[in-house]
């Protein structure tokens, strides 16, 4: 996901809403995020994550801290943003976590994760791709659930299911939403089955994604999408945006109320 990872971050530079002196917070983060980061230049960045991806805690020119994406210990906007990538399906709710980094970010949020569309769905039925990422505790039998032995379900986002969690955690602004998409081969994870007729269509696999990037790139299997939160309120609020009323006269003037 490394390569949808940059493109994101990319995206949100050239829109000029980050910058390289942004104050980032990583969530359940590791190597590639301090490697993405470190190379595009960000300067202020906290990498942070339930247990040491890989016992390393070395993230220089970055800081690492121990903290849970299902419970921050961060106030409300005390980060920029706030990114995740590859680990809210890792969490019994990762709407929880979602909504966990929407609280710590001012600006907005950077998410790189699966995508639930039709060819993901045919993928598993044809169990090309699992619903259960067991190969995931194979090295250690860490790094399930919450960091547990058990593997985790595989959620998938789709669009919508992005805009309403949003909007249902933030209804009192119009957020912005941008999208993104990326195929990527999962042939470490194929090599690993021991299914002869997964690893016989491989080959035309290689194919048919090669056919896909090129005409249908909304069925990828990666998904990213960037965040931005509103800075007004809606038309029905008023006042300031960490504490809004009601506008009464608003109400009075669109809807029948005895208020």
């Amino acid at each position: 996901m490394k390569k949808l990872y940059k493109k994101t971050l990319e995206k949100g530079i050239s829109l000029g809403v980050l910058t390289k002196q942004s104050k980032i917070l990583v969530v359940a983060g590791g190597p590639n995020d301090a490697d993405t980061l470190n190379q595009l230049g960000f300067k202020n960045v906290l990498i942070t994550n339930l247990a040491p991806h890989g016992n390393i805690l070395d993230y220089t020119p970055f800081q690492w801290k121990k903290a849970d994406l299902n419970n921050l210990d961060f106030s409300d906007e005390s980060f920029d943003y706030v990114i995740v990538s590859a680990a809210l399906h890792h969490l019994y709710s990762p709407h929880r976590g979602f909504g966990e980094m929407l609280r710590i970010a001012k600006e907005g949020i950077i998410v790189i994760e699966s995508c639930d569309n039709f060819f993901s769905k045919i993928a598993r039925k044809l169990r090309i791709v699992p619903d259960y990422e067991i190969d995931a505790i194979l090295s250690d039998g860490k790094g399930g659930v919450e960091n547990s032995h058990v593997p985790n379900f595989i959620y998938r986002w789709t669009r919508s299911e992005v805009i309403k969690t949003t909007n249902s955690y933030l209804p009192h602004v119009s957020n912005t939403f941008y999208f993104f998409n990326n195929y990527e081969f999962p042939i470490a994870r194929l090599k690993r089955t021991k299914s002869f007729l997964i690893r016989l269509l491989i080959p035309f696999l290689f194919l048919f994604i090669g056919f896909c990037k090129l005409f249908l790139p909304k069925q990828a299997n990666e998904f990213g999408f960037l965040i931005l939160k509103g800075k007004t309120l809606k038309p029905w609020l008023k006042g300031d945006l960490m504490n809004p009323k009601l506008d009464l006269d608003y109400l009075r003037i669109n809807h029948h109320t005895k208020l």
